[in-house]
């Protein structure tokens, strides 16, 4: 009995000591590795507006929530490694989802441009002279043999609310090198990317603004 009885007890023993190296050895292997990665957030910023002036219009601008494709209704910045394979960054993310980013982008654009008296994100209570829907199809990393880029693809619709007619419309698609290593670079050259197609295409939205408030003869 005696031969019986130590014989568990070492098994035992042995048992809890086995037990106690493979907790410390799963305690320092997370402690190696930091424990749940930390997770970044990004957002777009709008370049300083110019010195406000009065409206050039007294017309209300609605601004829809832009239209996007399922992976960019994920707020995880994605990127490209070939033509056909795509991923996300899983610890780093938009603030919001790239068609949200978008929409507010553009709104505050407009806004600073001077040209409506308001610019409103829909839905609102109040009644709008035009309606502004918007589609984002690009907005990721792109890794080629040619190096890092970022790609943006926006189109732009502008609605007037009195006849439903389209009376503007126009499209952007950018691609430019990436100057900045790192996600952070990636979200700075998107805003940048941003800018670009919105210089280029609210130009020619407001002249038809301008130019149907001057033929409504307000």
């Amino acid at each position: 009995m005696t031969v019986e009885f130590s014989s568990n007890v070492l098994k035992r023993s042995f048992q809890v000591r086995a037990c106690a190296v493979l907790g410390l050895l799963a305690a320092l292997f997370a402690a190696g590795c930091g424990g749940v990665p930390k997770t970044y957030f990004y957002t777009l910023q709008v370049p300083p507006a110019p010195a406000p002036n009065d409206p050039r219009t007294s017309y209300v601008l609605g601004v829809e929530h832009f239209r996007a494709p399922e992976i960019l209704r994920d707020n995880r910045v994605a990127y490209y490694v070939s033509p056909t394979q795509m991923n996300f960054y899983q610890y780093h993310r938009w603030g919001s989802d790239p068609a949200t980013l978008l929409a507010d982008f553009t709104a505050q654009w407009l806004e600073s441009s001077g040209v409506f008296t308001q610019v409103k994100l829909l839905p609102a209570r109040e009644r709008v002279d035009y309606t502004l829907g918007g589609s984002v199809t690009s907005f990721e990393e792109v890794d080629s043999d040619g190096g890092v880029k970022v790609r943006l693809a926006l189109a732009l619709s502008l609605v007037r609310t009195g006849d439903h007619k389209l009376v503007w419309s126009g499209e952007q698609h950018v691609e430019t090198p990436l100057p900045e290593r790192g996600v952070e670079g990636v979200a700075n050259a998107l805003n940048a990317a941003c800018a670009q197609a919105l210089r280029a295409m609210v130009p020619g939205l407001i002249t038809q603004v301008e130019q149907d408030y001057k033929s409504s003869g307000k």
